[in-house]
């Protein structure tokens, strides 16, 4: 038996058909050979795609630049934070009242001030002083607001006199006089906040709030014979992070 190929066929089926139905089959034909195929992942759905990387790599770019051009700059100018020691510290007065409410104090502080950088100046701002007994604060004050050049020691001096309310328990009670009676040396705190303007000439970098910690111990006058021995501070103040102004 004759086999037909499937051309063979084509052409004969094509052949018994009627010239409208061959023309729409033709048409249908044609219209799907010259309809352009695109692909999901082809040029055309890339290009927003493209886009968006592009403006990503652009704003990358730009936060790469300005965070190395302030690398470089704090590397040149190389920041410090200042040096706070307290050189003497004395209570000629630090009583209790008869009902163990009032601390009664007259205390005499020297703080030297040290800036260690060799373009930066510091502008102190808003200077407080705190002092506390066992956690309890019995007295603040203020400092005056001074300008510091860089590579240079200040020193201020500060007085904290008067009657402060405390809350102590009756342990802490007994050591006081304890102490009173004995070697008349007392643990005293002194915290200083303030805010300091950083400056390279004439041009203001930027503003930042500095906390200062002073663990001592206080001799009061005449009861002791320890000397006071200078303390360093813990200065908490991270020039890395400014608070950028006008």
């Amino acid at each position: 038996m004759y086999s037909l190929n499937s051309t063979q066929r084509f052409l004969i089926l094509n052949s018994y058909l009627p010239f409208s139905y061959r023309l729409f089959f033709y048409s249908n034909i044609m219209s799907d050979i010259e309809k352009p195929t695109t692909d999901e992942n082809g040029p055309e759905s890339d290009e927003p795609k493209s886009r968006k990387a592009l403006i990503l790599k652009i704003v990358a770019a730009v936060v790469v630049v300005i965070g190395l051009t302030i690398l470089f700059f704090w590397i040149a100018v190389n920041p410090r934070k200042m040096k706070f020691h307290v050189t003497e510290a004395s209570f000629t007065q630090f009583s209790l009242s008869n009902d163990n409410t009032n601390l009664l104090y007259n205390l005499r502080l020297s703080v030297t001030v040290r800036n260690p950088n060799k373009r930066i100046g510091f502008q102190y701002d808003l200077v407080e002083t705190e002092a506390y007994y066992y956690g309890e604060k019995f007295d603040s004050g203020n400092l005056v607001s001074f300008y510091q050049p860089p590579k240079t020691t200040r020193v201020v001096d500060t007085w904290l006199s008067g009657q402060g309310k405390v809350r102590l328990e009756s342990e802490e009670v007994v050591e006081f006089k304890e102490r009173n009676g004995n070697s008349g040396v007392y643990p005293v705190d002194l915290k200083i906040h303030f805010y300091t303007s950083v400056r390279l000439g004439s041009m203001n970098i930027g503003d930042f709030k500095v906390k200062v910690k002073c663990g001592l111990k206080v001799p009061l006058s005449g009861t002791s014979s320890t000397a006071f021995n200078p303390t360093k501070c813990d200065v908490d103040f991270n020039p890395l992070l400014v608070i950028y102004t006008d």
